[in-house]
């Protein structure tokens, strides 16, 4: 540790970026949020290494190790910061798209550490992550809304899973943080819960029902329709076509990338059955809209793609269909934004002893994953904008010299979508015209050598150095 003896100060850019996203933590200290604060700004300048690489110097990493240990440091302080400055965002967005996901973090390598819990397969040790990441509707990722960190207990439930009462369940957070969320965001913006096959609660849809509460989840069970010995996915299989769209279907690790898709759209509105086990409970049967999205003549030997849509939106026209549709598709970013946290920011590399401190540390690298995901996302939906946006004057300046192999800058910086690119050429991307737009993972390698190269041109060029 004693092998680090320079101190590796945010720029003030940096500095102005965290104070906006964290500067409003309230630990009861203010030494303590303006250590957030500077926290915050080194590591989004050094995502990808350890504690002692990003901040430089000891006595800065010993600050650091303090923090996460403080018991004044909560969890909730340091997201409520963050959820702050991300209602701040999202204010004059008409439409919010809030969506919703589950990842584990797992240190069953680092049996040292105090407090984790089972999160899976026998032997496996860890805890869990349930975010609730806001986008807008063309799905721009703007920041953290929710999030529940939780350690899954040792003991074993003594009823049966369908059984137990939903307050009893790991399924619960859908719920608490659809609540979470309609209660926090201004009536002003209409928000759409936006989850995967998981989602499919019937609780949910109680909630929404009740609250109008705008939902979009995958549909995963084909349940019973009110009033009828019909099913759902025979009912909205006989409802007409709205109409057809062709699209890309990506890469999946176990299905190759297939275009020109043909895709058949059919809506119908229906009303679920309540779950048979819950008679007693007299529930009400919640009205949604199903959407069904599927291929009627997929490639010989190939399974037809296929997937069900439950909405509290309406669904009359094609238009209607294909705008769900996207937004359905924007689900992606919250797994972007989880492989950011876990792979980028390598935070199941920390070695904090506890889980408490590794749920602190968490919490404060959830901004800087938070930022990058914008960062990428933002390139596409503003390329004209000028990079400066995002960048300060260093990295630009290095990124430009990197790429040109010059040290005389233009008087203007580029645009934000040429830096983007620039940065992707820096982990490897060959910007052929049939390569499409550089992926998350091509510019994340690219944004970590560019935090190397701005080391060097800072030393070479100390009066062009913001900050």
């Amino acid at each position: 540790m004693n092998n680090l003896p320079v101190s590796l100060k945010p720029t003030n850019q940096s500095m102005l970026w965290a104070t906006k996203e964290c500067g409003t933590a309230n630990f009861g200290d203010t030494r303590l949020t303006h250590r957030l604060v500077s926290l915050v700004a080194s590591l989004i300048e050094h995502p990808e290494k350890s504690l002692p690489e990003a901040l430089g110097q000891w006595s800065d990493v010993k600050a650091a190790y303090r923090f996460f240990d403080n018991e004044k440091v909560t969890v909730e302080a340091i997201y409520d910061a963050h959820r702050k400055a991300t209602i701040e965002k999202i204010k004059n967005q008409p439409v919010v798209l809030a969506i919703q996901d589950t990842t584990i973090f797992n240190y069953t390598l680092h049996r040292e550490i105090k407090g984790l819990g089972p999160i899976g397969q026998a032997g496996l040790s860890g805890f869990f992550l349930h975010s609730c990441l806001a986008a807008s509707a063309e799905g721009v990722p703007l920041g953290i809304l929710a999030h529940r960190l939780w350690v899954r207990s040792l003991e074993p439930k003594e009823k049966t899973h369908k059984k137990r009462p939903i307050e009893d369940k790991e399924s619960v957070r859908w719920i608490d943080v659809t609540r979470e969320v309609a209660e926090t965001v201004s009536p002003f913006t209409k928000v759409v819960m936006v989850g995967d096959r998981e989602s499919d609660i019937f609780d949910l849809f109680l909630l929404a029902s009740a609250n109008q509460y705008d939902i979009l989840v995958r549909a995963a069970w084909n349940c019973r329709i009110d009033q009828s010995h019909d099913y759902l996915w025979p009912v909205v299989e006989s409802a007409p076509a709205l109409g057809r769209t062709v699209i890309n279907i990506p890469r999946a690790d176990k299905r190759p990338e297939r275009k020109a898709v043909v895709l058949t759209l059919q809506a119908a509105t229906v009303t679920l059955k309540p779950p048979k086990h819950r008679g007693k409970e007299k529930l009400a049967a919640p009205t949604l809209n199903a959407l069904l999205v599927h291929e009627q003549s997929p490639p010989e030997g190939e399974k037809p793609i296929e997937w069900m849509l439950l909405t509290t939106l309406p669904v009359t026209t094609i238009d209607d269909a294909l705008q769900y549709l996207t937004w359905d598709t924007y689900r992606w970013r919250i797994e972007r934004y989880h492989y950011i946290l876990k792979s980028g920011c390598q935070v199941e590399k920390l070695q904090l002893e506890t889980k408490d401190r590794l749920m602190r540390a968490i919490a404060v690298y959830s901004m800087v994953a938070s930022q990058l995901l914008w960062l990428t996302y933002q390139a596409r939906q503003t390329p004209d904008a000028p990079c400066t946006i995002v960048l300060s004057n260093s990295e630009w300046g290095a990124l430009y010299a990197a790429i040109h192999k010059i040290t005389i800058l233009p008087d203007n910086p580029p645009n934000l979508q040429t830096a983007v690119l620039w940065i992707a050429k820096l982990g490897g991307f060959l910007g052929r015209k049939r390569d499409g737009y550089p992926g998350l993972k091509v510019l994340w390698r690219g944004f970590r050598r560019l935090q190397d190269l701005t080391t060097m041109w800072d030393l070479f060029h100390p009066s062009d150095t913001c900050g």
